[in-house]
């Protein structure tokens, strides 16, 4: 029995020296793995000293793993230069479209020009073959040649009146005629307008005329020249006078493009120039027509501009 108590005691002891063997074992395989840890940071920070050593700047020794601070900052700044490259892709979208806004507005504007002065010259030779015509008839006209026994001053043509009857040249001795009848009492302008619309209404249209171009040159600057150009025009359509009526239909445009007449002057001015042989020109009136005016257009007026087209064979 002593002998089994002492071989049990032996054997407890060679177990707990096997135990103990392998923690101290454990101990050294930690402590071994810690100094190779801290020999590898011995290391970097050496490698840290010695760069900045060779740069001149000062050592910051951080913690491992990246800072919250930082990357918060990185972030910030990520989204910023984002934002910053969006807005520069609008800017330059948005300078693309104002420059070619701006090429559009200087080529319009030159359109416009040159449409001006293409109505300008047109409206030049239409008031010159109008002064033709006039001078023309004027010269043709024997009433309205001056009388070869008066010299134009009132004086002299006095005497002359007397002697011509003493003499017997006015009708052979027969009385002179009597004097013509007092002019009538001055009108306003508007006045003057409405005698002359009452005188187209009527159907008196060589006597409209008269009145229209009356009003025209006793009043160049009023407020209804123009619209008084535009009934002159019609005055002479009534009268199949096309070449007066499409200078005249012109010169209404001319002074006021943006009137509620200004439509149906642009297609009788149409009709002018077609009646008178000048279908290109009447081409060009009635895409006028449609470019400023066909939009608030009533209906009947744009079947006239078709039938004009249509007459004038435009493309």
């Amino acid at each position: 029995m002593a002998l089994r108590r002492r071989l049990r005691t032996l054997l407890t002891g060679l177990s707990l020296a096997a135990l103990t063997a392998g923690a101290a074992q454990a101990q050294n395989a930690g402590a071994d793995r810690r100094l190779d840890r801290i020999e590898r940071d011995l290391k970097t920070v050496q490698s840290i000293v010695l760069q900045a050593q060779a740069t001149g700047q000062p050592v910051v020794v951080r913690p491992e793993g990246a800072d919250p601070a930082v990357t918060a900052l990185q972030s910030r700044v990520d989204d910023l230069e984002m934002t910053l490259q969006r807005i520069n892709g609008e800017i330059e979208t948005v300078a693309r479209d104002v420059g070619q806004a701006r090429r559009d507005a200087t080529a319009a504007e030159e359109a416009r020009r040159g449409e001006m002065r293409a109505l300008t010259e047109r409206l030049a030779r239409l008031e010159s073959m109008v002064a033709a015509y006039t001078g023309a008839a004027d010269a043709s006209d024997p009433s309205l040649a001056p009388s070869p026994l008066l010299s134009g001053n009132p004086a002299s043509d006095a005497t002359a009146r007397a002697q011509a009857q003493d003499t017997g040249v006015l009708g052979g001795g027969a009385r002179p005629p009597p004097p013509p009848p007092p002019p009538p009492a001055a009108q306003t302008p508007a006045q003057a307008f409405a005698a002359a619309r009452d005188l187209f209404t009527s159907g008196q249209h060589a006597a409209a005329a008269d009145a229209f171009q009356d009003f025209i040159s006793r009043n160049p600057n009023n407020a209804r020249t123009a619209e008084a150009y535009y009934w002159l025009g019609e005055s002479f359509y009534a009268q199949r006078g096309y070449q007066n009526a499409t200078a005249a239909y012109a010169s209404a445009l001319r002074d006021r493009p943006t009137t509620n007449w200004a439509p149906q002057a642009m297609v009788r001015l149409a009709q002018s120039l077609t009646q008178s042989g000048q279908g290109s020109q009447a081409c060009a009136a009635l895409a006028e027509f449609d470019r400023r005016y066909a939009a608030r257009a009533n209906a009947n007026l744009k079947s006239n501009a078709d039938a004009v087209r249509k007459r004038a064979a435009c493309s």
